[in-house]
C-alpha cells in the first residue's frame, strides 16, 4: 500500500528508514509515522538516536590535537640528521687537509731554498779551499827550515788546545792520530826533510780540525758541509769496515774495506771520511775504523 502523504509504499521499517534518509519535512514525517504501527515507530526512533550518538564530538577549543608521527618518519629524520653531521665533519676534515697541504708546500719551498743556499755556500767554500790548498802546495815545494818549524809549532798548540777540554771517544781517537802525525813531522824535520815535515804537520792540523767539527755537528746535520782536506792523508783500515755512498749509518753500503786496506782520505763530514782505495773505489767510512799511516806502510 502507498502512503497518501509521502507517496512511499507502506513497508514498515523500510518507510521509516527512507523518511530519515530523504529528510522529508517534519509535518510529512509525523503524518506518516502516525499511520505506522507502534513497534515500527519505536525502531525508527531508536535508529535515529543511534545515528546521533555515532557523531564524533569536536575536540575542545584551545587544546591542540596530539601529533603522532609514524615510527618510520622518526627513523628517517634521525638518519638524515646523522648524515648531515657526517657531511659537516667531512667538510671540516677536508678544510684541515687543505690547510696542512698548503703549509707543507710552504715548508718544502723553504727547505729547497735553504738547500740551494747551502749548496752555493758549499761550492764557494770548496773553491776557496782548493785555492788555498794549491797555494800551500806551492809553498811546501819551497819549504824551508823556519817554515817547517813554524808549521809544526802551530799544530802542536792546536793539539794542546784540543786536549785541554773533555774529549769524546771519537775526539780522543782523532787526537791520537794527530799526535802520531806530529811525531812523524818532527822526525822528518830532524832529518832535514822540510817538505815532508810540513805535509805531516798539515795532515795533523786537518785531523785536529776534523775533531773540532765532530764536536760541533754530526754528519746528518743539514747545516754540516763536506770539508776537503788541504793535504790528503794516507790511512789504513784497522778493522773490516763498510764503504758507504753517503756519510752516516743510513748511507747505502757500496763495498767492504778489509782490515789493513790502504786508503787516502780526501775530505770529511762530521765523523765520516771520504776516502779513495788503492783499487779506485771511493766512499765514506767512519773515522774510528781507520788510522793515519806514518812513514812507509
Amino acid at each position: 500500500m502507498t502512503c497518501a502523504c509521502c507517496g512511499y509504499r507502506d513497508q514498515g521499517i523500510e518507510v521509516g528508514r527512507l523518511l530519515i534518509q530523504r529528510r522529508e519535512p517534519y509535518s510529512t514525517r509525523m503524518a506518516c509515522i502516525s499511520r505506522m504501527p507502534g513497534w515500527v515507530v519505536a525502531i525508527v526512533v531508536g535508529l535515529n538516536v543511534m545515528g546521533c550518538s555515532s557523531i564524533m564530538k569536536p575536540a575542545p577549543t584551545g587544546v591542540p590535537a596530539p601529533t603522532i608521527l609514524p615510527a618510520l618518519c622518526v627513523d628517517e629524520q634521525q638518519e638524515i640528521g646523522r648524515l648531515q653531521k657526517l657531511l659537516a665533519e667531512k667538510e671540516a676534515q677536508q678544510n684541515e687537509i687543505e690547510r696542512l697541504q698548503k703549509l707543507l708546500a710552504e715548508k718544502e719551498a723553504q727547505i729547497r731554498t735553504q738547500q740551494a743556499r747551502q749548496q752555493d755556500q758549499a761550492k764557494t767554500l770548496q773553491e776557496t779551499t782548493n785555492q788555498a790548498a794549491y797555494a800551500q802546495v806551492r809553498l811546501r815545494r819551497l819549504a824551508t827550515r823556519p817554515a817547517a818549524a813554524s808549521t809544526i809549532a802551530e799544530v802542536e798548540i792546536a793539539l794542546e788546545n784540543l786536549k785541554s777540554t773533555p774529549l769524546s771517544a771519537t775526539e780522543q781517537g782523532l787526537s791520537v792520530q794527530a799526535k802520531r802525525l806530529l811525531d812523524a813531522a818532527a822526525t822528518s824535520y830532524s832529518e832535514d826533510n822540510y817538505g815532508a815535515a810540513m805535509d805531516q804537520a798539515a795532515q795533523a792540523g786537518e785531523v785536529i780540525e776534523m775533531a773540532k767539527h765532530s764536536r760541533l755537528r754530526k754528519a746528518s746535520d743539514p747545516r754540516q758541509v763536506t770539508v776537503s782536506l788541504q793535504v790528503p792523508i794516507p790511512m789504513r783500515a784497522i778493522a773490516n769496515a763498510n764503504l758507504r755512498h753517503k756519510p752516516g749509518p743510513e748511507g747505502m753500503v757500496a763495498s767492504m774495506l778489509q782490515k789493513g786496506s790502504l786508503i787516502t782520505s780526501e775530505a770529511y763530514r762530521g765523523d765520516w771520511l771520504l776516502v779513495q782505495t788503492a783499487d779506485g773505489r771511493s766512499g765514506w767510512v767512519l773515522n774510528t775504523l781507520v788510522e793515519a799511516v806514518v812513514g812507509k806502510p
